[in-house]
């Protein structure tokens, strides 16, 4: 038989079984269960703890509005009993982003996975469990070890940026490998990276062993911490001061954004910034505070280590008190290192620059309104309401901790207070504004930009989003 010959009859030979194994479609449960690519039915898709608060919203699309949903436990009932099902209205409310209507079923502590539909349509499967965060903590964890640099790893990508970096000023070459990739990208940040030695070390704080079902304790932690402050303690000049990135590029560009041959002294080396940013040196010491603290009992003279490091750079630093984000960030610095060290004198400036916090918040109906009050000023000087992308709650959590770490102090009970008010008096009437309980970017007074701005109140306005702007930062 010829060679074409033979391919021919071997393709009919495979197509004929294929043929006859093809019958009628058949659609599996999972379809019927799926929730469309864009559903109108909008809740929490991980899901809620039992004693939550469990809203469900519905986007109205051109029908006529129901007026209720029903929610199914998806698991298959025991014999002889009937599936487990639960109606609840549904109303409308108001909603920036256009009509809405709500429902709420907070009374059901029940643990299980369910779904809810409206008419015909169906919601995303969820649940209501007691460990519902604990089952993604180290989903979110893992994704750290993905983006570590300087070295390969598995199915991700090969050893990286053995030559990091460049000083740009001066073109000297300084070992800033390790840390980790910036989200989405190459670059490394200091800020960024040393928040998420926060967050990292929060949970464990947190959780302790418990954080991983898994039973790993706090090993992978400690282990992730170590690696990041590989990059970090690199980035401290001898001065004691910590420089700004590596592979930032100038102003945030893409021009350090890319591999490199792993050559030091090559035209693809990448630059360290060694801009010294006041509120980089105010996360840098918390850090090494926190740390030293993790590895107390487990490694003492790399816990010594850190907090020789942490106050290296407060000694060569003065606390930044000229915007409310540099006093915030120096007083939960100042509250790390008494919790490291059990010294007066950092309790003693940490109530310091809390009495200095509490004071920039706005207590008065400002701006001929009496709808919000609570928000803090952007400085001293600037009475603009503090508006940023990532710190926007960090007054309120500086002083929360603050109150919370010294409870003797005079001023706990008005810290507290300051923190109340701000809450009830500012997030929850913005967070009103919209059916989601979104909270916008910000509050302004009236139009500083010719961006479009929401009215509010008074001469107060407010925007989802940022203003357009050149810079992010």
């Amino acid at each position: 038989m010829k060679r074409r010959s033979f391919i021919k009859s071997l393709s009919l030979s495979i197509a004929c079984p294929l043929i006859a194994q093809d019958g009628p479609s058949r659609q599996e449960r999972i379809e019927t269960l799926t929730a469309p690519q864009n559903p109108n039915i909008a809740l929490n898709h991980l899901g809620f703890l039992p004693k939550s608060k469990k809203p469900v919203l519905f986007r109205l699309p051109d029908i006529a509005p129901p007026a209720e949903f029903l929610l199914s436990d998806m698991a298959e009932p025991e014999p002889n009993t009937p599936p487990f099902k639960l109606a609840g209205p549904l109303k409308a409310v108001d909603c920036d982003f256009g009509p809405c209507l709500a429902g709420d079923f907070s009374g059901l502590e029940r643990p299980g996975m369910y779904q809810i539909t409206i008419g015909d349509l169906l919601s995303v499967p969820f649940f209501i469990r007691h460990d519902l965060w604990k089952r993604t903590l180290p989903e979110a964890f893992k994704y750290y070890y993905q983006q570590r640099c300087g070295v390969a790893v598995p199915n991700v990508h090969p050893v990286c940026h053995l030559d990091d970096g460049r000083r740009r000023d001066n073109g000297a070459h300084i070992d800033v490998t390790g840390g980790w990739h910036d989200a989405g990208d190459l670059r490394k940040w200091m800020s960024t990276a040393l928040h998420s030695g926060m967050a990292i070390m929060r949970m464990g704080r947190n959780l302790g062993d418990t954080w991983n079902q898994n039973g790993s304790g706090l090993k992978p932690i400690l282990e992730e911490i170590r690696w990041g402050n590989r990059y970090w303690l690199k980035m401290q000049d001898s001065n004691g001061q910590i420089w700004a990135d590596c592979a930032g590029g100038i102003n945030g560009d893409n021009s350090d954004n890319h591999w490199t041959g792993n050559i030091i002294g090559t035209k693809d080396d990448r630059y360290i910034n060694t801009k010294i940013i006041g509120s980089i040196q105010a996360e840098f010491v918390l850090v090494q505070a926190m740390i030293a603290q993790l590895f107390k009992d487990v490694d003492p003279g790399y816990a010594q280590k850190c907090l020789a490091a942490g106050l290296r750079c407060r000694a060569a630093t003065t606390p930044g008190t000229k915007s409310t984000h540099d006093i915030t960030w120096w007083l939960l610095a100042a509250l790390e290192l008494y919790r490291a060290t059990n010294l007066k004198q950092w309790a003693d400036e940490a109530a310091g620059l809390g009495q200095n916090l509490a004071a920039l918040q706005v207590q008065e109906f400002a701006g001929n309104q009496k709808l919000i009050r609570g928000f803090w000023k952007e400085s001293p000087t600037n009475k603009a309401p503090l508006t940023n992308a990532v710190y926007s709650a960090l007054p309120a959590i500086a002083l929360l901790e603050l109150a919370g770490h010294l409870p003797a102090h005079p001023s706990a009970a008005s810290w507290r207070t300051a923190v109340q008010l701000h809450l009830e008096e500012y997030v929850v009437p913005l967070c009103a504004r919209n059916a989601f309980r979104i909270i916008p970017y910000g509050v302004y007074y009236g139009s500083p930009t010719k961006d479009t701005y929401r009215p509010l109140a008074g001469e107060l306005t407010y925007r989802y989003f940022l203003p357009v702007r050149k810079e992010f930062w």
